[in-house]
C-alpha cells in the first residue's frame, strides 16, 4: 500500500492547478486524499477522525450483493466503519486513473483490486468513489463499481444489464441532443437528478430535482445557455441497474466560450425507465484555449 500513498501524492502535486471557482478545494483535496489512503489500507479505525458524525455512505451498484450495503444508504460514522470492517478485505490497491476536486467534492476513478479473508485471489473492479468534505470532515461517500463481471456473479443479471444499457444509451443521447420530449418519455414519474459538483455555482445549481416536471424545467433552463453539448466517452460500464459513462463533457455558451471538462454520468434504470441520474463534472477546468 505504500505505492498507493505515493501515487496519491503524485496526483496531488502534478495533476491540479489551483481551483478557479471553489475556495474549499485545497482543503477538500487534503481530506479526501488522506481518506482514500487510509480507507484502501484498511485503516478503518483511523478514519474515525475524518468522518463527520452524521456521515453517509451509499453504493447504489451494491444492490447485487446481499447484506447491509444492498439496503440503501448507511448513516453515522460508527455504522460506516463497522460496515467497512465487515467487508473482510485483507488487501486492496486502487489504481487511480483519473480524479478531480471541485468545491466540496473529490471524484476518483480507476481499478480497485481487492482480496478477501480466506482467499489469496485478487479481484480487479472498475470503480469510482465520490467524497464530499465539509469543514475538514468527510460527510458523504458515494461508490459505483462494476461488480457483476468482476466477481463472476453469473447470468442472473445479464438480462437486466442489457435492458439498462439500451435505455441508458437512448436517454444519454437524448440528454446530449437536448431532446426534452424523448427524455420525458424515458424517465419514471418519480425520477431524480443531481449534479452535486455544480454546487460551486450556488443555488439552484447542485440541488436535487425530483419528478419529471422539475427535471424537464431545469433542463430547459440549462439548454437555454448551451450552444453545443456532447460527452466524449473514454470508458464505460453497465451492470444490473446502472450505466456509468466516464470521459470529457464538451459544451459552448452563447457568448462563444467553449469548455472541455472531465465528467462522469451515472444513469439508473428500473422497469424500463430511468429512475435516477447523477452528473459529476470538473468545473474548475477553464475555457478551451485559456
Amino acid at each position: 500500500m505504500h505505492h498507493n500513498a505515493a501515487r496519491l501524492g503524485l496526483l496531488a502535486v502534478a495533476g491540479f492547478a489551483p481551483a478557479l471557482i471553489a475556495q474549499e478545494a485545497p482543503d477538500t483535496r487534503t481530506v479526501t486524499h488522506t481518506y482514500v489512503q487510509l480507507s484502501f489500507e484498511q485503516r478503518y479505525d483511523d478514519l474515525r477522525e475524518l468522518y463527520a458524525e452524521d456521515a453517509v455512505f451509499f453504493d447504489p451498484t451494491g444492490d447485487v450483493f446481499q447484506g447491509r450495503v444492498a439496503e440503501g444508504p448507511v448513516q453515522g460514522a460508527e455504522q460506516i466503519i463497522a460496515l467497512q470492517k465487515g467487508w473482510g478485505i485483507t488487501t486492496s490497491w486502487f489504481d487511480i486513473q483519473a480524479m478531480f476536486t471541485v468545491g466540496e467534492y473529490s471524484l476518483y476513478r480507476g481499478i480497485l483490486t481487492v482480496a478477501f479473508e480466506g482467499s489469496d485471489a485478487e479481484t480487479a473492479i472498475p470503480f469510482i468513489t465520490v467524497l464530499r468534505a465539509t469543514d475538514g470532515r468527510v460527510t458523504e461517500r458515494l461508490d459505483f463499481g462494476e461488480y457483476i463481471q468482476s466477481f463472476g456473479l453469473g447470468d442472473e443479471f445479464d438480462e437486466t444489464t442489457a435492458s439498462t444499457q439500451e435505455i441508458a444509451d437512448r436517454y444519454l443521447q437524448a440528454y446530449l441532443q437536448k431532446d426534452i420530449e424523448t427524455q420525458a418519455e424515458l424517465v419514471a414519474s418519480d425520477v431524480t437528478y443531481q449534479d452535486p459538483t455544480s454546487k460551486v455555482f450556488g443555488p439552484p445549481s447542485g440541488e436535487l430535482y425530483e419528478g419529471v416536471e422539475q427535471l424537464m424545467d431545469r433542463r430547459k433552463q440549462i439548454y437555454a445557455n448551451l450552444v453545443d453539448f456532447e460527452l466524449e466517452v473514454e470508458q464505460s460500464f453497465v451492470a444490473n441497474h446502472h450505466a456509468v459513462y466516464m470521459g470529457t463533457v464538451r459544451y459552448s455558451v452563447p457568448r462563444g466560450t467553449s469548455f472541455a471538462q472531465p465528467a462522469v454520468i451515472v444513469i439508473e434504470v428500473r422497469d424500463g425507465l430511468v429512475t435516477r441520474q447523477w452528473d459529476f463534472v470538473d468545473y474548475t477546468v477553464g475555457p478551451v484555449g485559456s
